[in-house]
C-alpha cells in the first residue's frame, strides 16, 4: 500500500517515559484515570499515560485523521454500494442495470487505485 512515516513528537505529559507521574506525589494523573475507564476516587501509581497510550511518543490528532480518512472512505463507498447493488437486484429494479454499470466502475476504480503500484498513486 502507501508508504506511511510516522511523525511522533515526545511526549511532555510523562517525560518520555510512558508511565503517567505528573499527579501528587507521583501517582497517576486524573487524566490518564480516567482514559483507562477506573474509579477516580481511588490514587493509582504507573498508568501508562493516556496522551501517549505509554509509548514516550505521540502523534499529532490531525496526522492521524489525515491517514486513514481516505481509506475509511474508500472501504465507506465500497460496502454502500455493495449493500445498494444487493438491495436493487433483490427488488428487481428497473435501474439495477445502469447502477450495476455506475457502481462497477467505482469500485473497480477505487481497487485499482489501491492494490496498484504505491508510487504511482502519489
Amino acid at each position: 500500500m502507501e508508504n506511511i512515516t510516522a511523525n511522533l513528537h515526545l511526549c511532555k505529559h510523562c517525560n518520555e517515559t510512558g508511565t503517567c507521574t505528573t499527579g501528587s506525589e507521583g501517582n497517576s494523573c486524573v487524566a490518564c484515570i480516567k482514559y483507562h475507564d477506573l474509579k477516580i476516587n481511588k490514587i493509582y501509581k504507573g498508568l501508562a499515560c493516556g496522551t501517549c497510550g505509554g509509548l514516550g511518543m505521540s502523534e499529532p490528532l490531525t496526522e492521524r485523521l489525515n491517514k486513514r480518512t481516505k481509506p475509511l472512505l474508500a472501504i465507506g463507498m465500497v460496502f454502500t454500494l455493495l449493500g445498494c447493488t444487493f438491495v436493487l437486484g433483490l427488488m428487481d429494479s428497473v435501474h439495477f442495470s445502469t447502477f450495476l454499470a455506475f457502481s462497477g466502475t467505482l469500485i473497480g476504480s477505487i481497487t485499482t487505485f489501491y492494490f496498484s503500484n504505491a508510487s504511482k498513486n502519489t
